[in-house]
């Protein structure tokens, strides 16, 4: 007679019978046990034996007695397939990716440093998330002290894998919060911008502007005409182009699906790379399962599901940073409202592969450290106007956060708690809209972030130091809990601004454009009962909201044009129903005409400012380049509107060129 079942022997079971008797002629993939016995031996510390095993899409299923031998196979899992992606993250994280891969990385370090992005001039608060934490590390150590010799990567690099700790997984929460959006060199760009050429030209180029923007552009006039723009390349060592990324994210409540259960759909499009940007994983403990995306190195599910709850993020383009114009007209000292006080000094080493360690000083006001300064410890030539430099704020650069911040979001019941555990202590060490539905039909969305709580100001351009009421408190948890349960039954996010007019506080200045949220509303404002299979067809819809709006502008200029070349496009473009598809000509058109970048051409022309230059590969935020926004009555663009058109029909007819030479005369 059998003894009892476990649900692991039953999914495995299912699993196996499934692929054997469905798929009888495919080649069957053997699940790969990972042996009980070597696992154990590296794992003194564990409650009790677990089993690893791999699915056949290469996805590990942690089979555990406890959660916290559920993370010890994770992390063990993580080691044993991800260990050069989980070191060079790492190394990132903690600024020290010039010892690593070598000098053209010490920009990036020391100005990571400066800004404490490691965490390590504020220290490690301890959490109540740290014992899934040190499960994780337990597991993932365990690969690496079971190393007999250096993987084949890391002797290409001449590196030998190290022993993680919980301040290298704090840092990589840190450094997700710091890398994903720098707004500000687009804060930079837009002040000298309408500092030099007045706030006309760039007021419809910019989501938001108050009163009291203007008038810190006209307080900070001469120091921003000269303000530099050579930190940038601290922000974007190596960039050409614009390297741009979108991801979407809806959930419904019961009133709108077929099964009256709240529904979520997420999709973080990630370019294909080997290894994988996620490492996927499911953990299961009696009573407890969680399975979903984590980054390599981290026990943090970024999206997932478990019994009570479902949750999916986006990338939230939040505001985190400031730039304020300091006053150091006295040597080494700084005004502060009517005070001067002295500026922070300390030195940071920077190690370097194959080379000498460098020492760059970092010197600071109260509110960051000094670009200039900075640029120039690293032998970077700088201007600014005399008494002026420029102070860099990023909201957690004071903040101390801890490693096990995130840890506890699979243990939470309701998506009212998950948002509990999503703060600690009112901090988040993310920058993500994130929402969370769960089994009784609750639906919430968080700004997962901490940013600053600006009052009159919206951020969007540089502020002056001295002024005391630019010193603003950092948000809160209530504050970022922006949807409880809304009444229209569904939440989205998709990269845009979220918020509007509404919030205390402005949290998105430089998101991307709206259309796909337009669209993915459109969709779920159907009258209907959703199912899965209408949520995977919302997925992969192709209408193109952008270009729905953008066409009617576009085609009024095309028909102006009397060249062959745009005529055609004309035609293309006229009869395009907007759907992105492979059969369509239109869009071999519309897409490539778009990156040519035309209406940075038409600016550097009319205005032969080098800073433009800058648009978009180090300030990709400044993107409200549409027709519309330069044709808007009262426009200083309005006078050259003869020279737009000139160049978006000189722009189309090269594309039409190109992709003639590329596709062929038909």
């Amino acid at each position: 007679m059998l003894g009892p079942v476990s649900q692991k022997e039953i999914c495995l079971l299912i699993d196996f019978l499934g692929r054997f008797f469905l798929q009888p002629r495919g080649n069957i993939k053997d699940l790969w046990f990972v042996d009980e016995s070597e696992v154990m031996m590296r794992l003194s510390g564990a409650d009790a034996a677990f089993d690893i095993v791999w699915d056949k899409h290469g996805i590990p299923h942690i089979y555990a007695s406890t959660i916290a031998d559920a993370y010890r196979g994770m992390g063990f899992a993580a080691g044993k397939e991800r260990l050069w992606q989980i070191h060079q993250s790492t190394a990132y994280a903690m600024c020290e990716a010039a010892a690593l891969l070598g000098e053209r990385f010490i920009p990036q370090d020391a100005l990571q440093r400066a800004c404490n992005v490691h965490g390590t001039h504020t220290g490690l608060p301890e959490s109540e998330g740290d014992w899934i934490v040190d499960a994780y590390l337990d597991g993932l150590n365990a690969v690496i002290d079971g190393l007999d010799e250096s993987p084949p990567e890391f002797i290409r690099a001449g590196a030998k894998p190290r022993r993680f700790n919980r301040a290298d997984i704090a840092a990589r929460y840190r450094f997700t919060s710091w890398f994903q959006h720098k707004s500000w060199t687009e804060k930079i760009a837009l002040g000298r911008l309408m500092a030099t050429h007045g706030v006309d030209w760039f007021r419809h180029h910019v989501l938001h502007l108050s009163d009291a923007d203007e008038e810190s552009i006209a307080e900070l006039r001469t120091a921003l005409k000269e303000i530099s723009i050579t930190p940038f390349v601290l922000a974007y060592p190596e960039a050409e182009s614009a390297v741009l990324s979108g991801s979407n994210n809806w959930a419904i409540s019961g009133q709108l699906s077929a099964s009256g259960k709240a529904m979520l759909a997420t999709d973080p499009h990630q370019p294909h790379t080997i290894p994988n940007t996620f490492f996927y994983v499911h953990l299961h403990a009696p009573g407890w399962d969680v399975f979903g995306a984590a980054f390599p190195g981290v026990p943090y599910f970024m999206m997932g599901t478990t019994r009570d709850i479902a949750w999916g993020l986006t990338t939230g383009f939040v505001d985190c940073y400031d730039v304020f114009v300091e006053e150091t007209s006295r040597g080494d000292m700084v005004r502060n409202s009517d005070s001067w006080v002295p500026l922070l000094k300390f030195t940071e080493q920077i190690e370097v592969k194959g080379g000498e360690t460098r020492t760059i000083e970092v010197v600071r006001s109260e509110r960051g450290p000094l670009l200039e300064r900075l640029t120039r410890s690293l032998d970077m030539p700088t201007t600014s106007a005399e008494g002026f430099e420029t102070a860099l704020q990023w909201s957690l650069t004071d903040v101390p956060t801890s490693a096990g911040a995130l840890a506890r979001l699979p243990l939470a019941g309701s998506a009212e708690e998950f948002g509990h555990l999503l703060f600690e202590d009112d901090v988040c060490p993310l920058v993500n809209n994130i929402i969370c539905v769960d089994k009784d039909d609750g639906l919430r969305r968080f700004i997962a972030a901490t940013l600053p709580a600006r009052s009159g100001v919206t951020g969007s351009v540089p502020l002056s130091g001295s002024n005391s009421g630019h010193q603003f408190r950092l948000s809160n948890e209530a504050e970022l809990t922006v949807e409880i349960d809304p009444e229209c039954g569904y939440s989205l996010t998709a990269n845009n601004d979220t918020m509007g007019e509404s919030g205390p506080f402005y949290i998105h200045n430089f998101p991307t454009h709206s259309a796909r949220a337009g669209r993915v509303r459109e969709i779920l404002e159907v009258d209907e009962r959703f199912t899965v299979t209408s949520f995977k067809e919302a997925q992969l819809d192709i209408t193109d909201l952008r270009a729905r709006q953008v066409l009617p502008g576009l085609l009024a200029v095309l028909k102006e044009s009397d060249d062959d070349r745009v005529a055609l496009a004309y035609e293309l473009l006229f009869h395009w129903d907007c759907q992105a598809s492979k059969d369509a000509g239109a869009p071999c058109i519309y897409y490539p005409f778009l990156d040519r970048l035309w209406a940075r051409k038409f600016m550097r022309e009319v205005l032969d400012d080098p800073v433009l230059n800058a648009i978009p590969a180090a300030a990709p935020g400044l993107n409200r380049f549409d027709i519309e926004n330069f044709l808007t009555p009262g426009s200083p663009w309005m006078q050259y509107e003869s020279l737009l058109y000139e160049t978006i029909c000189t722009t189309m007819a090269d594309v039409v060129d190109s992709v003639a030479r590329t596709l062929g005369d038909d």
